[in-house]
């Protein structure tokens, strides 16, 4: 019986400790449990795998723990003799014999074992979406962001559906490829998701199992090869110039377009910020935005709706003719060029409002998506959804086909592989013809 202590750096606490990991190897077998204990990873001695002798760091009642551990279970190995010893029973064995080894020590009668708790994959999974909300990301220094935790919770909800539907609880042994092959049926046709929100639950389902591969549970090893990604993308979520132009041209003061017929719209609300503006301004800002015009910087500024909402002035160099902002979603600080063109107008589109002296550069409207039935059929849309992040697709496609490099349009999105890139471009039927009829070779004429 070989028994060794080791920090799991992986998962620390919000105060920089790491839990510590008792791994016993005995006939062939391998059983990972934690200890109970944890510490800052600057008291662990490696070479020892003990924690140092600190006054701060409780070394010697951490230490007092592993010991107990490494004695239970090698005294349960010899008392073995040779038989086979499960690791279900070496688990219970040793609990049960730290807990004499305490006892004795210290002169009180063991306590009752307590009843064992057998928990399902979605407990597990519950337990991941908890460790989920304390974990700080590699890339932003920050923690996760309220709607990937949402996400994490409708992927749970999901698969519990999904296993009502099928009257059969999930388990680990049952991800197999009729599992799969039952989820995306499920998701595709019973639940009504598109290709792209089945992906994205597929991916949070494989982030999961990750982590309870991590967390040594039964999860099978051909997962990766079974849970892959449906291709989706078909080249129809970006608008055509034509679509944009047609989208901007709407006057959105005019009396018959301020809203609807029997359809109330939200009304809009200058910014947020220290200062808070008076009436008139109050005023001024929101009676002709009946339409976000968040909406339209995302087609003219291809950014998120976020970043857009939080575009100030001081992200605008116009002496560099360019806006410079970090995306809130990836930190990715995206330099997107601050000139006008026949398609692109970001220069008037925002100095049409510096006049409010707003904090930020566009006004605020609450539920901007509700709006976006009301512009599509304003501007006659009807090949495509309009919705809040075609804007960025759009951009992407135009600025391709108006020849500018793909790496040049990247750094201005923000994406940073090719492949994410790759997705966000449309397809023009219009303009590839007219592309391949430009550069096109003509037949030599017969003598």
């Amino acid at each position: 019986m070989e028994v060794t202590c080791q920090l799991r750096l992986g998962q620390l606490t919000k105060s920089g400790q790491a839990q510590i990991q008792l791994t016993y190897c005995w006939d062939g077998q391998r059983l990972r449990v934690g200890a109970g204990e944890k510490c800052l990873p600057k008291h662990w001695d490696a070479k020892r795998q003990r924690v140092k002798n600190k006054p701060d760091a409780y070394a010697d009642a951490i230490n007092q723990v592993l010991d107990d551990h490494t004695a239970a279970a090698q005294a349960l190995h010899r008392a073995a003799q040779g038989a086979p010893l499960g690791k279900d029973q070496l688990h219970a064995g040793i609990a049960q014999h730290v807990a004499a080894l305490v006892a004795a020590r210290t002169g009180q009668a063991p306590l009752p074992p307590p009843p064992k708790i057998v928990l399902t994959f979605l407990d597990y999974f519950d337990q991941w979406i908890t460790e989920e909300e304390d974990k700080v990301s590699v890339r932003t220094g920050r923690l996760l962001s309220p709607d990937t935790i949402w996400t994490h919770r409708a992927v749970r909800k999901e698969l519990a559906a999904f296993a009502a539907h099928c009257r059969q609880p999930l388990s680990f042994e049952g991800l197999t490829k009729a599992f799969y092959d039952g989820l995306r049926n499920y998701m595709l046709g019973v639940a009504g998701r598109s290709p792209r929100t089945f992906n994205t639950y597929v991916k949070r389902l494989r982030s999961f199992l990750f982590w309870a591969e991590s967390q040594e549970l039964p999860v099978p090893g051909g997962f990766r090869k079974v849970l892959r990604l449906a291709h989706s993308y078909v080249g129809k979520d970006a608008l055509t110039q034509d679509e944009l132009l047609a989208i901007a041209a709407i006057d959105f003061t005019a009396p018959d377009v301020l809203a609807p017929p029997g359809r109330r719209l939200p009304r809009a609300h200058p910014a947020g910020g220290a200062r808070r503006p008076g009436r008139a301004q109050y005023r001024r800002a929101r009676e002709p935005l009946r339409v976000d015009p968040r909406y339209v910087s995302a087609l003219r500024l291809h950014q998120r709706h976020g970043d857009a909402q939080e575009l100030g002035w001081q992200h605008i160099n116009a002496a560099q003719e360019l806006i410079e902002k970090a995306l809130n979603k990836t930190t990715v600080v995206c330099l997107i060029p601050y000139l006008d063109d026949d398609v692109f107008r970001p220069v008037a589109l925002l100095e049409k409002y510096r006049p409010l002296g707003l904090d930020s550069c566009l006004p605020f409207v609450r539920d901007p998506w509700r709006y976006l039935p009301h512009v599509a059929a304003l501007s006659g849309l009807t090949r495509l959804k309009l919705g809040m992040h075609v804007g960025r697709k759009t951009h992407a496609t135009l600025k391709i086909y108006q020849g500018v490099p793909a790496r040049l349009v990247m750094l201005a999105i923000g994406h940073q592989t090719e492949s994410q890139f790759n997705v966000y471009l449309g397809i023009n039927r219009q303009e590839l013809l007219d592309s391949y009829r430009q550069t096109a070779r003509c037949p030599p004429k017969a003598a």
